[in-house]
């Protein structure tokens, strides 16, 4: 409660019992009629104070929030720039340092849907993600092994319809050394098989449609599902 209040109380309290003295006074020179428009009139100064401080209080409380306003405001603007930061670091080139000359691998999917293919026919994954050793030909769909050694191999089929169905088979070099079996029992469908090999420099890998299984539907690739073909070696000499 502010001094001015407290002020004003004191003197009415002074102020009445000064009247109430006066009224008790049968000489005193001022009429009850007085004495009362006197009490009445220290009392609407004494509303007017506690309206006044009930005034202050509300400014006080509005100064507050407008303090925790701007340090909201400040800490969102803090938020934001950082938020900000972090987007420009996301934009910054990515430096992926040089592998090792050991290092042979390779990641390639098909951008496109290859419609209904015949028999003994080779899937080409004509986008190259990576391709550390340059093993792999986008044109072609073969890796060839730069090096001899040990690889692990990975493929997967993708189907885009119910009903369709295909085998696929893993080759290295003429010969047929694995395959995986996909059918389209819900809207989409897929498979995926992985080998090991033991190849030397020069060996060729790839995958194709079965030589005498006929293949019914297409192999579906789009930014929704890659049919991919990966590899890498594990122990090269």
């Amino acid at each position: 409660m502010s001094s001015t209040y407290i002020s004003t109380v004191f003197i009415f309290c002074v102020a009445l019992n000064s009247f109430s003295a006066a009224e008790n006074n049968a000489h005193e020179e001022i009429s009850r009629k007085e004495f009362e428009q006197m009490k009445n009139g220290m009392k609407m100064l004494l509303e007017k104070v506690q309206i006044q401080e009930t005034r202050i209080m509300d400014l006080e409380m509005e100064i507050e929030v407008l303090k925790n306003g701007d340090e909201e405001k400040n800490r969102r603007t803090v938020t934001e720039s950082r938020r900000q930061e972090g987007e420009v670091e996301q934009k910054k080139v990515r430096i992926v340092p040089a592998p090792s000359e050991s290092v042979i691998a390779f990641y390639a999917y098909m951008s496109t849907t290859e419609s209904n293919p015949s028999t003994h026919h080779t899937i080409i994954y004509d986008h190259a993600v990576t391709n550390i050793g340059n093993g792999y030909n986008r044109h072609s769909g073969t890796f060839t092994a730069p090096v001899d050694g040990v690889y692990v191999f990975s493929w997967t089929i993708f189907m885009s319809a119910h009903g369709q169905y295909m085998s696929i088979e893993f080759m290295l070099n003429s010969q047929p050394v694995g395959a995986s079996f996909v059918q389209g029992t819900n809207d989409y469908s897929s498979v995926t098989g992985t080998a090991i090999l033991s190849m030397q420099k020069n060996d060729i890998v790839f995958t194709r449609t079965h030589a005498t299984y006929v293949p019914h539907g297409s192999i579906r690739g789009d930014n929704l599902m890659r049919t991919a073909f990966t590899g890498w070696c594990l122990s090269c000499h």
